[in-house]
């Protein structure tokens, strides 16, 4: 199983005045994730390097200059390209935001995931450089809205939810109630065969269809889960130990392993949330030295 690598350049930032909303930077040179989903929507900026990708059962490439939006709910894996890794740059928005920036109130979705669009590329570097340097609230607030109604009216298209962004009505109701129990119950690792007598199926048919359904199987879908309880718990402050016993795993090695295969960061990294020292920043100058892992 992969893992990012123990001292990856991997930074965060958030604001607690604008909840659902976090900014990372990463560099990464070998493969770094296993096929997870985001509570969020992502938007990435890629600076250097480039990733290969599948999104819905398409295979997409980007490159530095490009953007990649990906909706909350749909498994990908952007690992760098293993010939010259990538560098990027990425804001993760609750759908919630996205929805208060479209014309209906409702979260478009993106047919196109990869976006040559340079004046939206520097909009939306913008705002990240906003959280890198510890911007006011009301500045980041400002661009963010700015950037996603950009985003929206540019590339989005009006259209049903997608398979796995908040739609369990659109499930097989057996498997959207499954779904709904194990979103309710991080860290309550269930057996395959509890979870299919829950939806009254064979074990190897709910496996099946379950996977069809979400992008990944029970058990992957359930440490998914985990992993996203313990972001939660650790961006409110929680120590490690504790938040990876609330999160169901007795063993903190094992979770500090899925949470690099989920998150492409160890814990720590994570935990650490730090703004540089002056806004706004200068082309010249360099983000501080990223946390030790």
């Amino acid at each position: 199983m992969s893992g990012a690598p123990l001292h990856a350049d991997v930074r965060f930032w958030r604001d607690d005045a604008l909840p659902g909303v976090e900014a990372r930077s990463s560099t990464y040179t070998k493969k770094a994730f296993r096929t997870h989903t985001h509570r969020e929507c992502i938007v990435s900026l890629v600076e250097s390097g480039g990733t290969r990708f599948s999104l819905e059962g398409a295979h997409h490439t980007a490159r530095a200059g490009q953007m990649v939006v990906i909706g909350a709910g749909l498994p990908h894996a952007c690992n760098p390209d293993p010939e010259t890794g990538i560098s990027y740059r990425l804001l993760a928005f609750a759908p919630g935001w996205l929805a208060g920036a479209a014309p209906d109130n409702r979260a478009p979705r993106f047919p196109q995931p990869v976006l040559d669009d340079p004046e939206l590329y520097a909009a939306w570097r913008e705002l990240h450089e906003a959280y890198a340097w510890g911007a006011p609230s009301a500045d980041k607030q400002a661009l963010l809205m700015a950037c996603l109604r950009g985003l929206v009216s540019r590339h989005g298209e009006a259209a049903a939810l997608p398979r796995g962004e908040g739609n369990p009505a659109a499930l097989n109701p057996a498997i959207a109630q499954v779904r709904a129990h194990l979103e309710a119950t991080p860290g309550r690792f269930e057996p395959l065969d509890e979870l299919a007598r829950r939806a009254g199926l064979s074990p190897h048919h709910f496996l099946r269809v379950f996977k069809a359904a979400t992008g990944l199987p029970p058990h992957a879908f359930q440490l998914q889960q985990a992993i996203e309880h313990a972001k939660t718990l650790l961006a409110g402050g929680m120590p490690i130990s504790q938040a990876a016993l609330d999160a169901g795993f007795a063993d903190q090695s094992h979770f500090s392993r899925c949470f690099r295969e989920f998150t492409g960061a160890t814990p720590r990294q994570y935990l650490t949330s730090r703004p540089c020292d002056a806004w706004p920043c200068g082309s010249a100058q360099a983000c501080p030295a990223p946390v030790p892992a």
